[in-house]
């Protein structure tokens, strides 16, 4: 029987979890964008790094708070191997459906710990299991997936949803900024004493 959702390969991986490792990972990268600063030198280079460890550091603060019991860390390195229940997952930027190499490599404590987990012909034993986040050019997230890698193959891609979160200004636990109401916009034709007050100041 074929396998949809990722509590069908384990019931540790619910939706409400996925969703709120997501919206860790969403606030991370774009409270990095936010910081984005060309003029004093930064490039893709310098935030991509700083998205990660944005991303990194936020989940391990989520682990260190202790509020959410479910939430655990194998490796608090810059690779970052965290447990959902007892589900080892690691996050990348990239294409769900085009892991790297680097994506795909599985340490010996996530290997160890997926063989303890699994019974040793269930399918969902040899998985990766990770977060893809899928940026736009301007590194702003379009969508973060939770996938099931076997080999170089997604076997398993689920799209997070994110209600809202795309452009989420809070951080889990506190609340996104308020949005603030703006007055209809006057639109019209221009007149020849409009245009004559916008010259007037040149």
């Amino acid at each position: 029987m074929a396998k949809f959702y990722p509590w069908e390969y384990h019931p540790d991986l619910t939706e409400e979890r996925l969703k709120i490792v997501a919206a860790m990972l969403v606030d991370g990268r774009h409270a990095a964008l936010e910081r984005y600063d060309e003029e004093a030198g930064d490039n893709g280079w310098t935030h991509g790094c700083r998205a990660f460890q944005f991303c990194r550091h936020r989940v391990l603060q989520a682990i260190d708070s202790g509020e959410l019991v479910w939430l655990t860390a194998i490796d608090r390195t810059l690779q970052l191997i965290f447990k959902i229940g007892d589900v080892p997952v690691r996050i990348y930027r990239g294409d769900a459906e085009e892991p790297t190499d680097r994506t795909l490599k599985q340490s010996f404590g996530e290997r160890r710990q997926l063989e303890i987990l699994f019974h040793e012909h269930d399918e969902g034993r040899d998985l990766a299991y990770r977060f893809a986040v899928e940026t736009d050019i301007d590194g702003s997230v379009l969508a973060v997936k939770f996938v099931g890698l076997r080999g170089e193959s997604a076997v398993l891609i689920w799209d997070v949803p994110l209600d809202g979160l795309s452009g989420f200004a809070g951080s889990v636990g506190r609340a996104a900024t308020e949005s603030v109401e703006l007055a209809p916009p006057s639109v019209g034709l221009r007149t020849d004493d409009d245009i004559a007050e916008d010259t007037a100041g040149i």
